[in-house]
């Protein structure tokens, strides 16, 4: 029930604060929608909407140079942001209806946005292999989805029974007892780093960043489906209970989703994955728009509901590749793109009031666009990956040894192992000569030409210091690598940043 081994003292720390949001988000969500008129809600929504994604735009230039400089990482910053929330869940009662409320709702969003990032960060740490990686996030989002609903229920109770401020002191509660779970997290330490070395992002952030409009698009179609459905039972478009069903199938698709993601990901690269995560949901929404219906109404809101799920532990794969020093920054700026998206996905139905149809046909559009684009960009043919899966069954490569040499290679020149990252970025260009001399041969071009010419500069300047044993000095050591990246570049093509 708690799953891997390495998560299950973060699992338990991440239901009690999933548990806390729901009983916190119930309190919030009713005096912002369901408490006020049809245009008094969407003025509060809009606002709150704006909320939602200004902490994160605060946290991400913060939250990376904290996680380096504290002692115990991640492990403090978890614990600090639920004892926060837990404090200004307290101050939250009796301002529920007072000018104090949006600034504590802000600071209350903006630590839950700094534990998501450091607990997404954690996760990476505590397990390395990748595909146990995705299981364990698949796990921990099915944790944090069932201890959710079991605080919105139990917040529908405590709401009927002792109301709101009741309400937010038991959200207060269940903070301080993930807090408590948490200390028990094991401490990650900062792994040391050459002064002055700064690498390209390439290297290690292309596969992130190229995953970046998958992800972002169905976030943006899962912000958009949940206001549609709750502005259709707002207006009273139909019968409550449909619309209901709705938003719970959009939930249970989250969790089937987290279910399917690690089999997924043993058969496909995460790039094939995010693409059937666009497609597939925008299928069923052309279907759900053509045929408007109570079934087709649960079956959109189950299909995004599960791939935005899915895109999510797909995600959760890529960081886990970004080196520990710069993993809370990646993961930092590309939340706040996903936020972002989820906004502008959200605020759409708010600000354009609209047909149910006409929004599902637009959702349908969008994804399936963006799916075309993204596989085209990726040149993933759907026909050829359903034979190679139907005839091996094995998962395609997911990148070139070079780049993986590289990648490796950047990790230790930032760990301050200069001499091994240029023992490395010199096999991996080897590699990369030795497969471009078993494809037909075209005439060397200018690009390739320079970077022969700056890889063997560079590598004239590493030569001696490595082969004595010694470590080069560290503005050679980053010649080197980047040296490599270019020619590795030159020789296989750049990776599209998407």
């Amino acid at each position: 029930m708690l799953g891997d081994r390495a998560v299950r003292r973060m699992t338990i720390a991440h239901g009690l604060d999933d548990l806390a949001d729901g009983l916190l988000n119930l309190s919030l969500v009713g005096s912002l929608f369901f408490s006020v008129s049809l245009e008094a809600s969407r003025s509060r929504i809009l606002l709150y909407l704006l909320l939602t994604a200004a902490p994160l735009a605060v946290a991400t230039p913060l939250i990376g140079p904290l996680v380096e400089r504290v002692r115990a990482g991640y492990r403090k910053i978890i614990v600090g942001t639920q004892i926060a929330r837990a404090v200004l869940a307290l101050l939250l009662i009796g301002s529920l209806l007072s000018l104090a409320f949006y600034p504590i709702v802000f600071s209350v969003l903006l630590a839950r946005k700094v534990y998501a990032i450091a607990r997404t960060a954690v996760l990476g740490q505590l397990v390395d292999d990748p595909v146990r990686l995705v299981a364990a996030s698949g796990h921990l989002a099915r944790v944090g989805t069932v201890a959710g609903g079991i605080g919105t229920a139990l917040g529908g109770l405590l709401l009927v029974i002792a109301g709101p401020e009741q309400l937010v002191a038991a959200a207060a509660v269940g903070y301080l007892g993930a807090s408590l779970s948490a200390l028990r997290l094991p401490i990650a330490e900062p792994v040391p780093v050459a002064d002055g070395v700064v690498l390209d992002d390439r290297v290690v952030d292309a596969e992130v960043r190229v995953a970046t409009l998958p992800v972002a698009t169905t976030r943006a179609a899962a912000g958009a489906i949940t206001f549609l459905l709750a502005y259709a039972l707002k207006q009273g478009g139909g019968d409550a209970w449909l619309y209901a069903s709705g938003l719970v199938a959009g939930g249970v698709g989250g969790f089937v989703g987290t279910l399917v993601s690690p089999r997924l990901h043993r058969l496909l690269t995460e790039q094939q994955v995010l693409a059937l995560a666009l497609l597939l949901p925008g299928l069923v929404a052309v279907a759900g728009a053509l045929t408007i219906g109570s079934a087709s109404i649960v079956s959109i809101a189950f299909a995004m509901g599960a791939g935005a799920s899915v895109a999510s532990r797909m995600i959760d794969a890529l960081y886990g590749r970004v080196p520990v020093l710069r993993r809370a920054r990646v993961i930092a700026r590309s939340e706040l793109r996903f936020q972002l998206s989820n906004v502008v996905g959200a605020t759409v139905p708010v600000l354009l009031p609209m047909p149910t149809r006409l929004g599902f046909g637009l959702v349908a559009v969008v994804l399936l666009g963006a799916g075309f684009v993204f596989g085209a960009r990726q040149r993933i043919s759907l026909r050829d990956e359903a034979g190679r899966l139907l005839l091996t069954r094995r998962r395609g490569v997911q990148t070139s040894v070079a780049r993986a040499l590289l990648r490796q290679a950047d990790q230790h020149v930032r760990a301050g192992a200069g001499r091994m990252g240029v023992l490395l970025a010199e096999a991996a260009v080897r590699v990369a000569v030795d497969r471009a001399a078993l494809e037909p041969q075209a005439p060397p071009d200018d690009e390739l030409e320079l970077a022969q010419q700056a890889w063997s500069a560079a590598l004239a300047d590493a030569g001696p210091a490595a082969l004595a044993d010694a470590e080069p000095p560290t503005i050679i050591v980053r010649n080197v690598v980047l040296a490599a990246v270019a020619m590795v570049d030159a020789l296989e093509g750049p990776i599209s940043p998407a």
